[in-house]
């Protein structure tokens, strides 16, 4: 790991490891945006707090906090730099463990490094320009909620609140050095399958097995990896009430991604044609709830964000990739409403696990990439050279 001379980020251990030791999963978010909250005002920083948090339901709303730019970078294009503070279950009585080389979980719980060392490094990266009073860019930082669910703090971001046009979202799996060219649209379907009761051992032919149509239908989808663009997949299943008793309901849910939109559309109508088929010869009800998660994005390599990270990844040590992602992010969002935002993984290893950590090293190397893209002491060819 080569240092960036004049780049002590090392603050970021000790913000990670305080962060993740604050419960905050999706729609609880409370005590995470205090901390976050605190930390900036602490700073001199200007935080604002939007209303998604009464628009979703949530304990809070999205964190946007403006860095002024220094006398000498006035002229620069303002960097909006995005991370979300929810994290996935189980999260609740996390105890982060310093092991070394490496945070990891307790093993109870998550460690929540997705997506805290995205916040974390963007904090220390506010301190840093804050307190050295090196030349940097003006910085939008944003601290979304509800992620985790589908990107619904980003969907109800307040928008008129940001003046930069592109930006950098922390907030990827896998070594530090991707950069995410190209992310997937989704859909998520709710199936509710209706038969009828009736005793199961007395008089089972008066009934309509719910779960065994849902099954039927299950069974006739292709899931999995369809093709190098597609996955579908079912996650949930619930139905019955006594194992004595023909059920009359279960519900099914499912998702399906894909980099190609005519793909995504085709898979979707196989899905809703399939239940609805095995439905109607069994005799059941079927309702139906299909939503439009996010949809994709694809980054020409000449993006803005793209261009200065690589230039940031280069002058850190790193060697850059350009990768596609089979998952969503804020990206999605930012991508579909005009901003050019580009993704890079954080190192993140075994993230939605209690087997979840993240090495020390790549902590320090994420958040001198993000100072770097801030103060611009990567140009060497005139890209954002103040």
């Amino acid at each position: 790991m080569t240092p960036v001379p004049g780049h002590d980020v090392s603050a970021v251990l000790s913000i990670f490891f305080d962060l993740a030791g604050i419960d905050s999963e999706s729609g609880k978010e409370g005590n995470a945006s205090l901390f976050i909250k605190d930390f900036c005002s602490a700073l001199g920083l200007e935080v604002h707090e939007d209303d998604a948090g009464l628009l979703t339901g949530g304990e809070c709303g999205n964190l946007v906090i403006k860095a002024p730019a220094t006398s000498g970078c006035l002229s620069v294009d303002r960097i909006i730099l995005n991370a979300h503070m929810d994290t996935v279950p189980p999260g609740t009585g996390v105890v982060p463990i310093d092991d070394d080389d490496r945070f990891r979980t307790a093993g109870e719980t998550i460690l929540g490094a997705d997506d805290k060392v995205g916040v974390a490094a963007i904090l220390a990266t506010l301190e840093h320009v804050t307190r050295s009073g090196e030349e940097h860019r003006g910085i939008d930082a944003v601290i979304t909620v509800q992620e985790e669910p589908g990107l619904l703090g980003a969907k109800n971001l307040d928008f008129s609140l940001l003046e930069g046009d592109w930006g950098v979202v922390l907030d990827g799996s896998g070594p530090v050095g991707g950069i995410i060219m190209e992310a997937p649209g989704q859909y998520r379907l709710k199936f509710e399958v209706r038969g009828r009761s009736a005793h199961a051992g007395v008089e089972p032919e008066k009934g309509i097995n719910a779960i065994s149509c849902a099954a039927e239908a299950i069974s006739g989808l292709d899931l999995g990896r369809l093709d190098p663009q597609t996955t579908a997949n079912i996650g949930l299943i619930e139905g019955g009430r006594a194992v004595n008793i023909v059920p009359d309901l279960v519900v099914v849910e499912g998702e399906i991604r894909s980099l190609s939109e005519g793909r995504l559309e085709e898979e979707r109508e196989r899905m809703v044609e399939q239940f609805k088929q095995v439905a109607g010869s069994r005799g059941c009800g079927l309702g139906l709830e299909v939503e439009r998660s996010f949809h994709g994005f694809k980054l020409d390599p000449d993006a803005k964000p793209v261009q200065h990270l690589l230039k940031a990844m280069r002058m850190c040590g790193v060697e850059p990739d350009l990768i596609t992602s089979g998952g969503g992010s804020d990206a999605n969002v930012f991508n579909v409403r005009g901003i050019t935002a580009a993704t890079m993984n954080i190192g993140l290893v075994n993230a939605h696990s209690q087997q979840e950590y993240v090495l020390k090293e790549d902590l320090v190397t994420v958040t001198r990439i993000v100072s770097s893209l801030v103060s611009m002491t990567y140009d060497e060819q005139g890209v954002g050279q103040p």
